[in-house]
């Protein structure tokens, strides 16, 4: 906005003020009437453990600008004693169903998306012939070839630039940070927003020394997109977008600014000082931006309301404005972004993209048909937190009701003291009067106990903390509630796996309303603004499904099962590999625990370690002491196998030589628990061998026996010759 020469035409600016201030009040009504501004603020009581029971007992202090929705605490008040017992699932619901999606779907060494060039096709006649025409009217396939994949090689190389600039940015605006936080408003909400990307100015400090060795410092401010994360219940988008905020014709977001934040707008360029100045003077406005409510948050007495517009405009009021750069563009209606403070219009000027697209994305947990804000885990689960607040409250009053005998005085019983409270007291003395109805002191006074029903309430309590499994589809198991984890590894993969189910939905929607149109914001941001012409060209956003991360970390599971087989050549498994597959499951970053290239070059030239050599020593000892031991087992078993065949040779030499004694030896050998392992073929058939002739004994010494038995050794002996 040129702020010296021609001043734009007032008329045109109350006519463009007047506009936006109406599409401001249909953003602010519109939300407000579809009944989502209700829901949210139940949804914030429940997550901080507030609801109508036990709101004038919650403190009353406010933790920087939270608004807690609570009452002054009546102390005078006469309500009935009754239990007001908030058991608060909802919170550790919501945060562990958070925690669990942000693991998943944000690791710390992959993405989501990726550029890709575009695949480029089989040249047509028309282009061919151009490159014909160039090579000298000779078509040469190898040159047409080469010429094609020079163009791949450069689009790849263009689209790895991108990518790196697109994530460089990323990293700058803690898109991680900032994703966290969305997700932990969808699962609270039910609605989360991101903003990206938004120009925003960042600064860098260089230190130089010259030659005479004074050192001086050079700032230096480049503008960059940038993402962050913005409070559902500053966003408005136009009531007639539908599920799909980029359907609608216009957005609007509330900010707030301190006094020193509005000063240091006075010298960014494209903002009207006079305008500013004015709104200092004016201080806070306590009127017309004031039909929004503030919702988590709570405007100080010190701060000014900053609303942003992005939508379409009349051609001709920007123009009148001093909007530069719209000479040339065609429509009534053109892109733009405006800003009002104490609604004055302080800036207006172009939309950053071309296509006029909204910076602003919204996750919603569970869609809502016809609107674009969610249901978050807050919402599904607060049946089930009414349930149990109603379970638990009189479990409460029942136990202080049976707790102690209620006491029952007759008439004509009066304290002893003559004190006319009549609570029970240690050792206090009751004194029956003459003219008590009663004739008998014990009749005086009876007590009976409340029943209690401890065990038919915790039914229902049990009752509802199943319910909020089912109802959030988190089994309580998988956030750390209870241990009440399936006892088979079957079962708890089983469970795992269901559980997954209702993540992997989530991630698909984190894909198709933030992922996608966001990193495609900042691909046309780099097209329209960078000056690296080298990372242009024809590409494309691929976003790798983020249901992919989730199906990652259900695989962390068998990986710790493979941990047995990788040692085994037999699989063919890299250690190195499966330990850094291992260790991105556990959200680490492998390269913290790799050797690089230099350091293993370092290792190898070290000298050895003594402590490792005699470790190495001590184990090849104890291999040649096993070789030793082995080949002495097999030397001693081939001697035993050459005397057994030696045995086995003699016997069978024997057993030729005097065949009458096979079957004696049969008889042992069967009685030994032998068997012939070929009783058809017996190794020894049995052989006829005729009788040798008994020597002829020619010694004097020892004579010859007769032939007759009776003769010789046998005679004399009883049953001799007759």
């Amino acid at each position: 906005m040129n702020d010296t020469e021609d001043k734009p035409d007032d008329a045109l600016r109350a006519q463009l003020l007047t506009t936006l201030l109406g599409k401001r009040r249909e953003a602010v009504s519109g939300r407000q009437s579809s009944g989502i501004e209700t829901d949210w603020q139940e949804d914030e009581e429940h997550y901080q453990g507030i609801d109508d029971a036990n709101r004038r007992y919650q403190s009353t202090y406010r933790m920087g600008n939270l608004k807690g929705w609570v009452e002054v605490r009546d102390s005078d008040s006469k309500a009935p004693t009754r239990s007001v017992v908030f058991l608060n699932i909802t919170r550790p619901y919501v945060d562990a169903a958070a925690a669990r999606v942000s693991d998943m779907l944000l690791p710390i060494d992959d993405r989501a998306w990726e550029i890709q060039a575009t695949p480029i096709p089989r040249l047509g006649a028309a282009v061919r012939q151009q490159l014909i025409d160039f090579m000298g009217g000779v078509y040469d396939q190898q040159k047409m070839e080469t010429f094609v994949q020079g163009q791949k090689d450069q689009a790849d190389k263009a689209a790895e630039g991108m990518q790196r600039e697109i994530d460089d940015c990323l990293v700058e605006s803690n898109w991680h940070g900032e994703v966290r936080k969305l997700i932990e408003d969808s699962a609270r909400l039910g609605s989360g927003v991101l903003k990206g990307p938004f120009p925003v100015k960042q600064s860098g400090k260089i230190v130089q020394r010259d030659a005479t060795g004074s050192v001086s410092q050079i700032v230096i401010s480049e503008i960059k997109p940038a993402s962050k994360r913005v409070d559902p219940w500053n966003f408005f988008p136009d009531p007639a977008c539908g599920d799909d905020i980029h359907q609608g014709g216009f957005t609007w977001e509330r900010e707030y600014l301190s006094r020193r934040q509005l000063l240091e707008m006075v010298s960014m360029p494209g903002y009207d000082t006079e305008q500013i100045s004015a709104a200092l003077k004016e201080g806070p406005s306590q009127t017309g931006a004031r039909e929004a409510t503030d919702g988590t948050t709570m405007r100080q007495d010190e701060q000014w309301e900053m609303w942003i517009f992005y939508g379409y405009c009349d051609t001709e009021q920007l123009r009148a404005m001093g909007v530069e750069d719209i000479e040339g563009i065609e429509g009534d209606k053109i892109p733009a972004m405006a800003v009002l403070v104490n609604d004055r219009l302080v800036k207006v000027t172009l939309s950053a993209l071309d296509s006029g697209d909204f910076p602003y994305d919204v996750l919603a947990w569970q869609a809502r048909p016809g609107m674009p804000w969610g249901m978050g885990v807050g919402r599904q689960i607060r049946t089930v937190q009414r349930m149990l607040n109603g379970a638990v409250r009189a479990t409460m009053d029942n136990s202080a009701l049976s707790a102690a005998p209620q006491i029952i005085i007759g008439n004509g019983v009066t304290p002893a003291d003559g004190a006319s409270d009549l609570s029970l007291k240690p050792g206090r003395v009751w004194r029956l009067n003459p003219d008590s109805d009663a004739s008998d002191v014990r009749a005086a006074f009876n007590a009976f106990v409340v029943p209690s029903v401890q065990a038919e309430l915790m039914n229902v309590v049990e009752f509802a903390l199943k319910m909020a499994e089912d109802t959030t589809g988190m089994p309580a198991m998988l956030q750390g509630i209870r241990g009440d984890a399936p006892k088979t590894l079957g079962g708890m993969q089983l469970q795992n796996n269901n559980a997954s189910s209702v993540l992997r939905r989530l991630a698909k929607r984190f894909d198709d309303y933030v992922t996608r149109p966001h990193i495609e914001r900042y691909f046309d941001w780099m097209m329209q603004h960078s000056p690296d012409d080298s990372i242009k060209g024809d590409m494309q956003v691929d976003v790798r499904a983020s249901s992919a991360l989730v199906e990652r970390d259900a695989q962390q599971q068998f990986l710790i099962q493979m941990a047995s087989f990788v040692r085994d050549p037999v699989y063919g498994v890299d250690p190195a590999k499966y330990f850094a597959e291992l260790v991105k499951g556990q959200r680490m970053d492998p390269k913290r625990f790799m050797l690089s290239a230099e350091e293993r070059a370092q290792q190898s030239q070290r000298p050895p370690d003594p402590l490792i050599e005699a470790k190495a020593g001590e184990a090849a000892a104890r291999a040649t002491l096993l070789a030793a031991q082995t080949e002495e087992t097999k030397a001693k078993t081939a001697t035993k196998n050459v005397e057994g065949l030696f045995g086995a040779t003699q016997a069978a030499q024997n057993v030729a030589m005097n065949p009458s004694i096979a079957p004696a030896a049969d008889a042992m050998w069967a009685a030994s628990g032998g068997q012939d392992a070929t009783p058809n073929d017996p190794a020894i058939p049995v052989v006829d061998v005729p009788a040798l002739p008994p020597e002829h004994n020619t010694n004097p010494l020892t004579p010859a026996n007769p032939a007759s038995p009776n003769v010789g050794v046998n005679a004399g002996i009883e049953g001799g010759a007759q």
